[in-house]
């Protein structure tokens, strides 16, 4: 290759991005129908560690409504299952939670009894329905990274939770029920349902709402530690605010960070405000075993208006956000770091005001990015994304090919720690409903070859190799090109050189990994550098040659392409020199003088001549 087009190639690579960019969102994945026969949502999770996991969701069959789960495996939907079918009645409140390994474990309600069904791994088929409780109602269910899962319920007057280990294939009850007070009914309205989160040391923490005799609802929250309870419930409903007298807390959700001294818990609280009652939506950050003031997070102030079921959701660090609805349509959202500081400035996520019915989607990475998402006056759902804690725009990440989003049949959202996920939901109306995802997909992250570009070689490798690019998904077709063309694709993360017609001097080449939604990241560019032939050598001889007089022996060695080293020249008496010249003393002779003259791709060229001494 020529030294113009060698710079001009590397010149146009250069400007191709070797780096993975944000994830992509692909609308439109057809997951059921179109039927009339769906009903409901029920949840989505992904495993953080690999991103397979499931989408679970209420499908009439035979009459009935009937626990359907469509599965996530290497960034693909598999085809629906139903996953009662030991139940003729009908099934409610469907929750699921994936572990990796392929690990998933769907809870419902059927006969007033909650039972579960359990996939321990990717190829292992379900282990059919176990009853945990009955009577059973509003079920909450979550298993943290190391694959520690708890389930809490109410039995319409306490709040009660089990726990299965990691491994397990069955959950066992935890002791007692998780009440503050007894005398008051637990857990038993949507308003005071159960929330429960896991840390990756394999502890929980739950928080309810409880009802007392004179009406008021209080919010609890309490940690679980494996079978026992935690002997400090806290309520976490305050007094006053501000100075406003504080009424009804209700409506909590959980977020705990990996380490389980930390977490998280916003609710809905009502305060009198110059006479009027009003709901703020507050955060009260647990620090070991007590809980730090609450923080407003509606994104607004006293004389504000009613405000929805708030939201929230954490890294493992402690970095995520809240986000709340207001009753007239409007949402906001507030970052948190990982000291638990809230961001001065909330987000209106909305850009025009559309009621929303429960609480805000929300989902955040491991890599710090998250999503939030609201119903738009187009039918459609609407996002805002997050980096850190700082709000991007608002895509719309439906399609409207498939109708309006039927938002009271539930909107979910789930990922991996990389950002790869789906966002499902239910378009459409009448026989024209349909269970359809948008998924979240990063490109392959950044990689690298596995050789230098200063090495010269005699001949090419037997391989050209490259590191694996971070792609929790997997599936990656890989393209290596050479001098700007493509010449091989695999699925390895090598290839051989010896069809590969590798004529000597200088080539370029890289490797593209292309995903299955077509996206692609690149190595950035290496030389593979070919000399196959040593140096051409050619020796001289200067001064007289005759005995006891000096001659000095000149060597010419040239390579043009790796470049030649120091030669060595032998002098045919058993002695020897380093050098490009060497001066000598014979005695009378006839002797052959030998060089041998290596290059920087390890080639070694012998040359001999002979130097006769008289």
């Amino acid at each position: 290759m020529s030294r113009r087009l060698l710079i001009a190639l590397l010149a146009a690579l250069a400007l191709v991005p070797a780096g993975a960019a944000h994830a992509a969102l692909f609308p439109g994945e057809v997951l059921d129908g179109p039927s009339s026969d769906l009903l409901a949502v029920g949840g989505i999770d992904l495993a953080p560690a690999d991103g397979n996991g499931a989408v679970v969701y209420l499908k009439n069959d035979g009459g009935a409504p009937h626990v359907f789960v469509a599965r996530m495996l290497g960034g693909d939907w598999q085809p629906p299952e139903r996953i009662d079918t030991a139940f003729a009645a009908p099934a409610s409140d469907p929750q699921i939670a994936a572990g990796s390994r392929g690990e998933l474990i769907v809870a419902w309600i059927v006969d007033d009894t909650l039972v579960v069904n359990i996939k321990p791994s990717r190829d292992e088929g379900w282990t059919g329905p176990q009853t945990i409780s009955s009577p059973a109602r509003l079920p909450a269910l979550d298993m943290g990274y190391n694959d520690n899962a708890y389930l809490a319920w109410s039995n319409g007057e306490d709040v009660y939770a089990a726990r299965k280990p990691r491994g397990a294939r069955a959950f066992s009850p935890v002791d007692g029920p998780l009440d503050l007070d007894a005398s008051r009914t637990a857990g038993s309205q949507e308003n005071t349902r159960v929330s429960i989160s896991v840390s990756a040391e394999g502890l929980a923490l739950a928080a309810w709402g409880e009802v007392d005799a004179a009406g008021r609802s209080h919010v609890i929250a309490r940690r679980v530690n494996g079978q026992a309870l935690s002997p400090a419930p806290a309520e976490i409903g305050v007094e006053q605010l501000d100075g406003r007298p504080g009424g009804d807390a209700d409506a909590p959700q959980v977020a705990m960070q990996s380490d389980s001294s930390y977490g998280q818990v916003v609710f809905r609280q009502a305060f009198v405000d110059g006479g009027v009652t009003r709901t703020r939506g507050l955060a009260r950050r647990m620090r070991g075993s007590a809980f730090e003031a609450p923080v407003p997070i509606d994104g607004q102030d006293w004389g504000g208006l009613d405000v929805g079921p708030p939201s929230v959701v954490l890294s493992g660090g402690g970095t995520g956000f809240a986000a709340v609805p207001w009753l007239a349509g409007v949402s906001f959202a507030r970052g948190v770091n990982a000291k638990g500081e809230w961001n001065q400035f909330p987000t209106r996520l909305d850009s025009v005001p559309v009621p929303m019915p429960g609480r805000v989607p929300v989902f955040y990475a491991e890599d710090k990015h998250g999503i939030a998402l609201f119903p738009g006056n187009d039918g459609m759902i609407h996002a805002r994304e997050i980096t850190g804690i700082a709000f991007g725009g608002e895509p719309v990440v439906t399609k409207p090919d498939f109708g309006a989003v039927d938002w009271n049949a539930g909107v979910v959202v789930g990922g991996d720690r990389y950002y790869n996920g789906a966002i499902v939901a239910i378009q459409g109306a009448g026989a024209e409903r349909r269970l359809v995802a948008t998924v979240s997909d990063r490109p392959p992250g950044g990689f690298s070859p596995a050789s230098k570009s200063q090495v010269w070689f005699s001949r090419a490798p037997s391989r050209l190799s490259w590191y694996a690019p971070t792609e929790t998904w997997g599936g990656l077709r890989y393209t290596l090109e050479i001098d700007g063309e493509p010449v091989a694709t695999t699925s390895q993360t090598s290839y051989p050189t010896a069809n590969l017609n590798l004529g000597p001097g200088v080539h370029l080449w890289r490797v593209v990994a292309t995903d299955h939604r077509g996206q692609t990241s690149a190595t950035p560019t290496r030389l593979l550098r070919l000399d196959p032939d040593g140096p051409n050598v050619t020796i001289s001889f200067e001064g007289a040659q005759r005995a006891g007089r000096r001659v000095t022996i000149r060597v010419r060695a040239i390579d043009t392409l790796s470049g030649s080293l120091t030669p060595t020249i032998h002098f045919g008496d058993g002695t020897s020199a380093v050098g490009r010249s060497a001066s000598h003393v014979y005695r009378k002779g006839r002797y052959t003088v030998t060089v041998t003259a290596p290059d920087k791709a390890g080639n070694v060229t012998t040359e001999r001549r002979t130097l006769v001494i008289r």
